[in-house]
């Protein structure tokens, strides 16, 4: 499990589980035109698809794995291919709900499509028990490290994402009060510290091999140091953001484009924490 693939499906899941949450519980539910829950849901459910595609071979390879196999974790290979069955099968349970509510929402039955909605956050949260106990059979820690490690890192790439769809939809509803960005922008804040937390429970897993992974980043803690290298630049767009947001108008344009840097950060983070989660 310790391939790039699978750190892209753990960032994209991430980003999937923490926006969706976002999309269907925030603030401008009821206050947005419906196609901006429509453009957000659909860009995660993206991802989501990309997740479990992402985790599909390295799983494969998991469930190849012989019983006489020379791996530490041999002796719980049932339990390994228990919890690899069941992060797929919630994956794509989460990917199926979150669809049905988009439709419900294209037919105008919002009550429905925001029920569904969250639904299909809740899915994919819960898609994240099986990865963390996956990460305990295959590279030792606790559960609550592992879960703790995920959810924080939801929180960093779903704030962020959401917080540039969000900007672009002013483009939309030009006289959309300011309120919506400043909410995202103070959102964005606590993803930063959530971000920081992310990194630092990282620092207990091992580096990676460098088998598929550069070489810099198996040397001690370089991916911990890289990824809180790259919040920093996260944070300091957050503060801007705060800053350009409260000022409206065009500010709010300026805002968004703050969010395209942070969009390449923030994942450049999580990439670097989580190449250390197998």
């Amino acid at each position: 499990m310790d391939t790039p693939s699978v750190v892209l499906a753990i960032v994209l899941a991430e980003t999937a589980v923490g926006g969706l949450l976002l999309a269907w519980l925030a603030p401008t539910w009821g206050k947005v035109r419906h196609g901006y829950e429509l453009l957000l849901g659909g860009t995660l459910l993206l991802m989501l698809w990309g997740a479990r595609a992402s985790l599909s071979t390295p799983l494969a390879v998991l469930r190849d794995t012989p019983p006489d196999a020379d791996v530490a974790w041999v002796d719980q290979l049932p339990a390994v291919m228990a919890r690899a069955d069941q992060l797929e099968l919630l994956l794509l349970a989460a990917l199926g709900v979150g669809v049905a509510s988009l439709l419900a929402l294209a037919v105008r039955v919002p009550l429905v499509a925001r029920v569904l909605g969250i639904g299909s956050a809740l899915v994919g949260l819960a898609a994240f028990v099986p990865l963390a106990q996956l990460q305990v059979l295959l590279n030792g820690g606790t559960l609550v490290r592992a879960m703790g490690e995920l959810v924080l890192g939801a929180t960093l790439l779903g704030g962020i994402w959401t917080g540039m769809i969000l900007g672009h939809w002013y483009l939309v509803e030009r006289r959309l009060s300011n309120r919506y960005m400043v909410w995202i922008a103070w959102m964005n804040v606590g993803a930063v510290v959530a971000g920081l937390g992310a990194i630092l429970l990282s620092l207990s897993n091992p580096a990676p091999d460098s088998l598929g992974f550069s070489p810099l980043l198996s040397i001690n803690s370089m991916s911990v140091t890289l990824g809180l290298g790259t919040l920093a630049l996260v944070a300091l767009i957050a503060g801007f953001n705060v800053k350009l947001a409260q000022e409206g108008g065009r500010s709010i344009q300026a805002s968004t484009g703050m969010f395209y840097l942070a969009v390449i950060l923030a994942p450049a983070a999580e990439f670097a924490a989580k190449v250390r989660f197998f």
